[in-house]
């Protein structure tokens, strides 16, 4: 079975990082590659590199699965619905230092890097990215698509929607609800519930603006 890695910036160069640390996980995969709609085909650190279109071609989706590293929750969204729409599964991966609890469920498309925390009964939402250091807590609900930043902290009981981003070190009060669609900037300290498709900054956190285009790094 071989792996490609939808997107070949920051996001796919740490997840092929996480291979790289992870001998578990590498040896789970014959072959890895990248998969850019930006570049011509090519090489890339060493492995190959083609858009979408090439890929179907050469790697029929019984023998391969992707995991989609762009950092965009919108775009996660879009290219999520692309792999599935061509009959591809998606690839699950776990950084050698990570915890999952026992009784936690993460779905499938899920990375998760190096310190992550993932405790008790909590719940992961299909392709969603949690960046490096990050505890989410007991019987919190992440949903899909969504980009959680290094060092974020989530309490307990928590309820993300889907389409989600969390910047860096930004804590989440336990018992809140974030709604989906929302843009939680860097630092922000979430002391009640925020409403869908809003941007929110601060201590404690404030609504500043509308997500009207869901792009976080425009």
């Amino acid at each position: 079975m071989n792996l490609a890695i939808y997107g070949s910036g920051g996001a796919g160069k740490e997840v092929y990082d996480l291979l790289l640390e992870t001998p578990a996980e590498r040896e789970k995969w014959d072959e890895v590659l990248f998969i850019d709609d930006t570049t011509e085909s090519g090489e890339y650190w060493g492995l190959p590199r083609m858009p979408f279109d090439e890929f179907r071609q050469k790697y029929p989706p019984e023998g391969c699965r992707v995991v989609i590293s762009v950092g965009e929750p919108a775009a996660r969204e879009k290219l999520y619905d692309r792999v599935k729409g061509a009959g591809y599964s998606l690839a699950t991966l776990i950084h050698r230092t990570a915890f999952v609890s026992d009784s936690a469920v993460l779905g499938d498309g899920v990375v998760l890097q190096d310190g992550v925390r993932v405790s008790a009964e909590a719940e992961l939402g299909e392709n969603t990215f949690v960046n490096h250091r990050t505890m989410i807590g007991h019987n919190t609900r992440i949903g899909k698509h969504c980009q959680i930043s290094a060092n974020v902290m989530i309490a307990g009981v928590v309820d993300i929607g889907d389409t989600v981003f969390a910047g860096v070190s930004s804590c989440i009060r336990d018992r809140t609800k974030v709604g989906d669609h929302t843009i939680l900037a860097m630092g922000s300290v979430v002391l009640k519930d925020v409403r869908p498709g809003k941007i929110v900054m601060g201590n404690p956190a404030r609504e500043i603006a509308e997500n009207k285009d869901g792009t976080v790094f425009g």
